[in-house]
C-alpha cells in the first residue's frame, strides 16, 4: 500500500504546486524528491513496514518482484526528469499539470505492482492510461498532437472493451476475480475460460504495442510531444510488460494441447511484430517515427519472457526494461536538441555536439544488440529464457536474423552524425546534461560488461 499512497499523494501535490512554485527548476526538483520518496516507501514496503498491511488481502499483495520493478521504473523516472528538465515547458506552460499527470499515471503503475485481483488490475491500467491521453494532446497548438490524443483514446477504449470482456469470461468460468483462485479452480467451462484469456492477451498486446494491436503506436508516439513520447515508450511500456507477465503467470495450462496453442499464439505475435516493426522502420524518413517502430520491435523481443515464466525470465524482463529505457531516453532527448526529426537533422552532430553524438551512438548500438552494451545482454538473457523450451529454437533464430536487420536503420543515424556535413550552429549542452549523457553511456556499457550490477542494486535495496 505504501507505493500506492505515496504516488497518489505526489500527484495531488503537483495539482497544487503550480500555485506556489513558479520557477520550473523548483518543479523539476520537487519531481525528483517525490520520486525519491516513492522509492523509499517501496523499500520500506519490501522490509515489511507497510501502511494498512494485510487489510485488503483479496485486492492487494506485496510481490517483491513487482515492487522491485516499481523501484527501477522510479529510478528511470528520475533520469527521465533530469534529462528533460528544460523540455517539459515546450508543449505548453502548464508544467505542474504535466507532472501531476505523470505522477497520477505512476499511481496506476503502483496499483499494477500490487494487484491481486482482475478488477484492480483493470483499475490500475485505466489510472495509468487516462493521464497519457491528456499528455498526448498537451501541445494544443499542433494538430498532430490532438490527432494523437484522439487516436490513442479511441483505440485505448476499444482495447479496454476487449479486456473487460475477457475478464467477464474468465469470471464466468472460474467464479472468481482473485488471481490465486483462478489458477487453482477446477474449470467446468473450459471454452469460455480460454477465450477469455485470448481476449486478455489481445488487450495487453495493445497496451505494450505488439502485433496485431500495434498500428496505433507509431502515429501516437510521432504526434505526441517528444518529451512525453519518451515517457510512454520507456516507463509506461515497462509497466505494461510487468502487468502482462504477472497476468500470464496465473494462466492455468491444463493439457499439452493448450500449452502448444499458447506457444503458437505467442510465436505468431512475436514473429509478426518483429517483421512488421523492422520492415516499417526501414521505410521511415523521420528518426522519431523510426524509433516508434523500433519500440514495437523491442516489445516483440520482450514478449519472449512470457514463454516460460521463471526467475530467469522475470529478471531478463527487468534487465531489458532498464537497458531499453536508458537508451531510449537518451535518443528522445537528442530529438529535442536537433532542429528536425528527419535523418538530415542529425547531419554533422558529431561536430556540433561530440558528447551528445557519442551518447546517441552508444544508445543506438545498445538497441541494436551490439556486444559490450546492455542491449546485447538484454537480448541474450530474454532469448535464453525462451530456450528453456527447446521447441522455440526456430523462433529464436528468426528473431536473431531480424535483429541483424535492425542494425541498418540504426546505423543510418550514426552515418548522418559522423559522415555527413550539417548546417547550423553547434549545440551547447549544460554541465548537468553532459554529465547525465555520460552517466547513461557508462551505465549502458557497465551493464553490458557486468550484468549482475543491477541485481546487486536490488539486493542492496532488499528487494530480490
Amino acid at each position: 500500500m505504501n507505493i500506492i499512497l505515496t504516488s497518489a499523494l505526489s500527484g495531488i501535490i503537483f495539482m497544487f504546486a503550480g500555485f506556489v512554485l513558479k520557477d520550473k527548476r523548483h518543479l523539476n526538483l520537487l519531481a525528483v524528491l517525490l520520486f525519491v520518496a516513492m522509492i523509499v516507501s517501496a523499500v520500506f514496503q519490501l522490509q515489511g513496514c507497510e501502511i494498512l498491511s494485510g487489510k485488503y488481502p483479496n485486492m492487494i499483495e506485496t510481490d517483491p518482484y513487482r515492487v522491485s520493478f516499481f523501484i527501477l521504473l522510479s529510478l528511470v523516472g528520475i533520469y527521465y526528469t533530469l534529462m528533460n528538465r528544460y523540455n517539459f515547458s515546450k508543449p505548453g506552460s502548464k508544467v505542474s499539470d504535466y507532472f501531476a499527470l505523470i505522477f497520477i499515471s505512476f499511481t496506476g503503475i503502483a496499483v499494477l505492482a500490487s494487484f491481486n485481483n482482475l478488477l484492480l488490475m483493470f483499475l490500475g491500467i485505466e489510472i495509468l492510461s487516462i493521464p497519457l491521453y491528456a499528455l498526448a494532446g498537451a501541445a494544443k497548438h499542433k494538430m498532430r498532437s490532438t490527432e494523437a490524443a484522439v487516436k490513442y483514446f479511441l483505440m485505448g477504449s476499444f482495447s479496454t472493451g476487449i479486456m473487460l470482456m475477457g475478464i467477464a469470461l474468465i469470471y464466468g468460468a472460474s467464479g472468481s476475480f482473485l488471481m490465486a483462485n483462478i489458477t487453482s479452480y477446477a474449470f467446468d467451462f473450459q471454452s469460455i475460460y480460454y477465450l477469455g484469456w485470448v481476449m486478455l492477451v489481445l488487450s495487453m498486446c495493445f497496451k505494450v504495442s505488439v502485433a496485431p494491436m500495434h498500428f496505433w503506436a507509431p502515429d501516437v508516439y510521432d504526434g505526441t510531444p517528444t518529451v512525453f513520447s519518451s515517457y510512454m515508450i520507456t516507463i509506461v511500456k515497462g509497466a505494461g510488460f510487468m502487468t502482462f507477465l504477472t497476468l500470464m503467470s496465473s494462466f492455468k495450462i491444463t493439457s499439452e494441447i493448450v500449452a502448444d496453442n499458447y506457444r503458437y499464439l505467442l510465436s505468431f505475435i512475436i514473429i509478426l511484430t518483429l517483421i512488421l516493426g523492422n520492415f516499417s522502420a526501414l521505410k521511415q524518413k523521420s528518426v522519431k517515427r523510426m524509433l516508434a517502430y523500433s519500440s514495437v520491435v523491442q516489445a516483440g523481443f520482450m514478449m519472449f519472457a512470457l514463454f516460460q515464466i521463471s526467475e530467469q525470465s522475470k529478471y531478463a524482463l527487468l534487465f531489458y526494461t532498464v537497458s531499453y529505457g536508458i537508451a531510449s531516453i537518451v535518443l528522445f532527448y537528442a530529438l529535442t536538441q536537433v532542429k528536425k526529426d528527419s535523418y538530415k537533422g542529425f547531419n554533422g552532430l558529431g561536430k556540433k555536439s561530440p558528447v551528445l553524438a557519442f551518447a546517441v551512438t552508444i544508445a543506438l548500438l545498445s538497441l541494436s544488440g551490439i556486444p559490450f552494451t546492455s542491449g546485447f545482454l538484454a537480448k541474450f538473457m530474454i532469448l535464453s529464457s525462451a530456450m528453456e523450451e527447446p521447441s522455440n529454437l526456430i523462433l529464436v533464430v528468426a528473431a536473431l536474423v531480424l535483429a541483424v536487420l535492425s542494425i541498418y536503420y540504426y546505423i543510418k543515424v550514426i552515418i548522418a552524425m559522423y559522415f555527413r556535413k550539417g548546417k547550423g550552429k553547434s549545440i551547447k549542452l549544460s554541465t548537468l546534461s553532459s554529465f547525465l549523457l555520460i552517466l547513461g553511456t557508462i551505465l549502458t556499457v557497465a551493464l553490458g560488461v557486468y550484468p549482475d550490477l543491477l541485481k546487486m542494486l536490488l539486493n542492496c535495496l532488499g528487494s530480490i
